[in-house]
């Protein structure tokens, strides 16, 4: 390990990352190298590897013990779990390390022991939440023996929340079961987060453009970061959402001719270029390379009088908004633009960032499976709502007394025990010059048998056309317009 390792480091995380490098699960045996055999995925046959002796000797008030077996147990709730591949556990504790010990407690030497440790945490683009988990871990450990503990909390953000959370989740609680109302995993945009600087953003192998986003929204914000990128691209749609406190980096990257070799050098330049010109000390550190060959962790830290602003929102009339395509990125190349949640990203809910116990439940509601179905439900609904309304016009006959709002209910009803209709008259009779009358009820259809999940408007549709078909058959004289 180098020195440049070593700056901003305290002796008890270097030690856990030199137990990491000597780990043996890093060579398990003498035919297979961690290089050929890092992207297999742990399972339970790999328990043993994680099931170190006791050290030799260990002091309760030193963390640099001979074996870190807080490691050792959560590689071994990943083992259970099947689905993460070795490169990843090791690559992710590895970074929780440096990024516990640099923001979320006191024990980092780098001068910053004055400012009060930060206990919220968004793990960004979070796939497995790994990195959630492995914060939360930490603190976990850090805050025995604490007179006044204040846990960390944690929330995963991701366009999609996979299978494999769930496992990993489902493992991890079953480890530490007293973790699970610290942790949240919510299926949304980056966009649609509203940065604070009491809340860390962080991610692990951010791809392509996402690191310039969030390198651009704790830029524009002045909020915490930690971000190792990874993929790195010089594509057009870079430059759409470069910070502007390196714009003329970004356009030096993007104007080079030909080939360039040193492109995630110069890229992640410019990214830690405009953290520093937006006033953010930034450090940077080397994950070890024998884990992962994206192994740059770039770290900004707001200063102590930036870190105890309150983020505000900029109006919408503050200022002229650009015209973009659909499905066009915020330009990033002017200091009036902001990456804040937009209303074609939002679709009705945004995810507050801002540690404090309203925001903490907001986002716990809207974690989850559950929560996120019900969300697409409702953007696929007209109107966004959770249960569909839905004209239907009427042709009365001549004798139409029991044609009534109750009638048509009941007809639903009485096919679909699990559905509660609502139907109301819309205007007044109308009457043809011919004589015909005709009168629009609107129905709206609930769902009867959990009324927090939303009624898809598929299904919706599907009973409003068999209420169609049926009233013909129900009120002779009747037709459906």
């Amino acid at each position: 390990m180098t020195e440049h390792h070593l700056h901003h480091s305290n002796p008890s995380r270097q030690a856990r990352i030199q137990d990491l490098i000597s780990h043996p699960a890093v060579v398990w045996d003498e035919s297979s190298t961690f290089a050929s055999m890092r992207s297999k995925r742990l399972g339970r046959r790999h328990l043993e590897l994680f099931d170190r002796k006791e050290p030799l000797s260990c002091n309760s008030n030193d963390d640099s013990t001979e074996h870190d077996h807080v490691f050792d147990q959560f590689a071994q709730a990943v083992c259970n779990a099947g689905v993460v591949a070795r490169k990843e556990v090791f690559e992710t504790w590895a970074s929780a390390l440096y990024i516990y010990s640099s923001f979320l407690s006191n024990d980092d030497d780098s001068g910053r022991n004055d400012i009060d440790p930060i206990k919220r945490v968004v793990d960004v683009a979070a796939g497995h939440g790994l990195l959630a988990w492995a914060l939360l871990i930490l603190d976990d450990e850090h805050q025995r023996g604490q007179v006044e503990p204040r846990p960390l909390t944690a929330f995963c953000l991701d366009l999609q929340m996979p299978k494999s959370a769930e496992k990993i989740q489902s493992s991890m609680i079953q480890q530490w079961p007293h973790l699970e109302q610290r942790f949240s995993y919510v299926e949304a945009r980056l966009e649609q987060i509203v940065p604070h600087s009491s809340c860390l953003l962080a991610s692990v192998h951010a791809c392509g453009i996402l690191s310039d986003i969030l390198v651009s929204t704790a830029a524009e914000h002045e909020v915490p970061l930690a971000v190792v990128p990874c993929c790195h691209s010089r594509k057009k749609k870079v430059l759409e959402v470069a910070s502007h406190h390196a714009k003329s980096l970004y356009d030096d990257i993007m104007n080079t001719k030909g080939g360039m070799p040193d492109l995630a050098d110069r890229l992640d330049e410019a990214r830690m270029v405009a953290l520093k010109n937006a006033g953010l000390t930034v450090e940077e550190e080397f994950l070890p390379d024998i884990f992962t060959g994206k192994n740059r962790l770039i770290m900004g830290f707001p200063n102590t009088a930036q870190a105890k602003r309150s983020f505000t929102k900029v109006p919408d009339n503050q200022s002229k908004k650009p015209v973009l395509r659909r499905g066009q990125m915020p330009p990033l190349d002017n200091a009036s633009s902001s990456i804040m949640p937009k209303a074609r990203f939002l679709k009705g809910f945004s995810v507050p960032c801002e540690d404090t116990d309203e925001n903490r439940e907001i986002v716990s509601n809207l974690s989850g499976r559950a929560a996120a179905n019900n969300r697409k439900a409702m953007m696929h609904n007209r109107h966004h709502t959770k249960s569909p309304l839905m004209d239907l016009s009427i042709w009365l006959p001549e004798d139409d007394v029991n044609l009534s709002e109750d009638a048509l209910s009941n007809m639903v009803e009485s096919k679909h025990d699990k559905i509660k209709c609502n139907v109301s008259k819309v205007g007044d009779v109308y009457v043809n010059p011919s004589g015909r009358r005709s009168q629009t009820f609107r129905i709206q259809y609930n769902n009867g048998s959990d009324e927090s999940n939303v009624l898809p408007f598929d299904d919706a549709n599907r009973m409003h056309k068999e209420l169609y078909q049926m009233i013909p058959t129900a009120f002779p004289g009747a037709e459906c317009r």
